[in-house]
């Protein structure tokens, strides 16, 4: 039996905080306000704190901004693609 095909990200369904009605006023502002350009590949890109990000990346890393609180315990491990860092699990 062939594996099921996946869909395109623009039918896949959003994680609610990612949605476009989702997102606060201010967040919306912030991103209005942003230089954007069009990608090579023809995206709408914003350029945020340096860094040049689609929306929903940008999104995402807004959010994470907002939301994400480290404790003591947190281990974040940052690598090159293979690396060997899958060794550690």
């Amino acid at each position: 039996k062939a594996p099921p095909k996946k869909q395109p990200m623009e039918q896949q369904k959003l994680p609610t905080n990612l949605r476009d009605e989702d997102l606060s006023e201010e967040t919306n502002t912030l991103i209005s306000s942003l230089p954007s350009e069009k990608s090579s590949t023809g995206r709408k890109i914003c350029k945020y704190q340096g860094c040049w990000y689609t929306h929903r990346t940008l999104q995402a890393v807004l959010n994470l901004q907002t939301s994400f609180k480290p404790q003591d315990t947190d281990i974040i491990v940052a690598s090159f693609p293979k690396c060997g860092t899958t060794w550690f699990k």
